[in-house]
């Protein structure tokens, strides 16, 4: 059996290929063999791989057919956006992308916490607080910092009971981890004053102040944002002028 970073190492490089636009949509991708002889591996893997991409939206695979490339846009998952980003391929303008991004970020937060504020019980708030506790001793690292940030949020949605929404965020949390990781380091700085925010925002959830919570938070997002729109929308436009998302071009 393949190993599970053989897959991924796999399934990554194809889906490269058809987010960049090498392998378009409609393209019958090469047989098993093939693919296994250009990217070093054996067809158990791309097997494993072809299934992986097959749940990403993004591959159709038929017996004795092989695999057919969908048009990611239209069929994909947001386990796409990390390839998406670094493909550099964009429908939109850079700055209309890197807007967008912040305002989705921002809704699943303020859905957060606005159902921590009417659900979360004592037990769920407490290991929001403890996940929030280790943030000082991050702010040296700023992806750290950053992937702790989400991890609350995510204990906030937890804390709220209402799984299938749950369920739902967690399409988004391993991606959402993967930007970070891409991101963090490079785009935005810790806001001044985030700890204090952050403890606000809690101490407003644990006495069900739902409305005023979620203008909190929507303020500090609009605070953050002012700052991180333009770096965003920089690193977006050079991703779509070939340039590598690396921390060597973006310090």
């Amino acid at each position: 059996m393949a190993s599970r970073g053989e897959v991924r190492r796999v399934s990554d490089e194809i889906l490269k290929r058809i987010v960049s636009g090498a392998y378009p949509a409609g393209l019958r991708l090469p047989s098993e063999a093939d693919l296994g002889s250009q990217l070093a591996c054996g067809r158990s893997t791309i097997r494993e791989a072809l299934r992986h991409l097959t749940g990403l939206g993004v591959v159709r695979s038929r017996r004795g057919s092989g695999a057919m490339v969908l048009d990611f846009r239209r069929e994909g998952t947001p386990a796409l956006l990390p390839s998406y980003v670094l493909a550099g391929r964009f429908d939109r303008p850079a700055g209309a992308l890197a807007r967008e991004l912040l305002g989705v970020r921002t809704l699943v937060a303020l859905q957060a916490v606005r159902m921590a504020a009417r659900y979360a019980d004592a037990a769920g708030i407490a290991e929001a607080r403890a996940i929030l506790a280790r943030a000082p001793a991050l702010e040296a690292d700023r992806v750290a910092h950053a992937l702790n940030e989400l991890e609350m949020f995510r204990a906030l949605v937890c804390a709220s009971g209402i799984w299938p929404a749950v369920w739902l965020a967690n399409v988004f949390w391993a991606p959402m981890r993967d930007l970070h990781g891409m991101l963090a380091g490079s785009v935005g700085s810790i806001a001044d004053g985030y700890q204090l925010d952050m403890e606000r925002l809690i101490d407003l959830i644990e006495v069900r102040d739902e409305q005023t919570a979620e203008a909190h938070l929507g303020a500090f997002f609009a605070r953050v944002d002012a700052n991180l729109l333009s770096e965003l929308e920089w690193v977006l436009e050079a991703a779509s002028l070939g340039a590598p998302l690396d921390k060597a071009v973006l310090t």
